[in-house]
């Protein structure tokens, strides 16, 4: 699913795509920020990824990237073999975690991006106690309505969906469908936020090792300081 925002947040295209030459041809060739949830570069064969690392250091649980899990656990790097479709010129082709942006999105309504950072372990505290819904189906009649319709009042307080909700349906095949999309936008937000600079956004990683993007406030790109110095000192991390 790929949607596109534009720099108002309102919802301006919305299309279902499957195979990655239908993915290419839905982002075009035009210039801005394409958000994409999957990994685009994955160079290590185990382990976990940089930015996964830092991410784990400030309470944000991330599927641990490797070579060797995705080939067991997705047959293989989907995102790594797009990546030469979805690159054009004056593009910048980062990835994005919905759950991440969500629950950035959670804490920001209690917390405006402007308000003062909380002391470190304030902030942690509040930090763990906001979780971003459950909202894509686990297995065969497993769907979860209430989930999915949370997740689209999250983001409808900062996206114009121009109307789109998700649609109580039978079976697993609509929530499933319905999930992408909220994936999709919320990907796209991730994009416009770093885009348009106006609030804060998180970046971490490089093209090459695999790039994260998430809005942020000071808190979290504080306590992401913080975590980046003494990973760094430690040769923990390469970023």
């Amino acid at each position: 699913m790929v949607a596109e925002l534009d720099g108002s947040g309102h919802l301006t295209a919305l299309t279902e795509c499957g195979p990655d030459e239908l993915v290419g041809a839905a982002v075009g060739a035009e210039p801005g920020i394409l958000a994409v949830d999957a990994p685009l570069a994955v160079p290590n064969a185990a382990g976990r990824r940089d930015a996964e690392s830092v991410l784990a250091w400030l309470d944000v649980p991330v599927f641990p990237t490797s070579r060797r899990r995705l080939e067991q656990v997705a047959g293989g790097i989907r995102g790594e073999a797009l990546a030469p479709a979805l690159a054009a010129p004056g593009r910048l082709v980062v990835e994005a975690v919905p759950d991440l942006v969500l629950r950035q999105l959670m804490w920001e309504e209690r917390h405006p991006p402007g308000a003062p950072a909380l002391e470190l372990g304030a902030y942690r505290e509040a930090w763990l106690g906001i979780r971003p819904p459950r909202y894509r189906p686990k297995g065969a009649g497993r769907a979860q309505p209430e989930g999915l319709a949370e997740a689209h009042a999250i983001l409808a307080r900062v996206v114009d969906m121009d109307g789109w909700t998700p649609r109580r349906r039978d079976g697993d095949w609509g929530p499933i469908a319905d999930a992408a999309v909220l994936d999709a936008i919320a990907c796209a937000y991730a994009a416009l936020r770093l885009g348009a600079g106006a609030e804060p956004s998180l970046v971490l990683g490089s093209a090459e090792r695999g790039l994260i993007v998430t809005p942020a406030d000071a808190n979290l790109l504080g306590r992401a300081a913080v975590n980046l110095e003494r990973l760094r000192a430690e040769g923990s991390v390469a970023i």
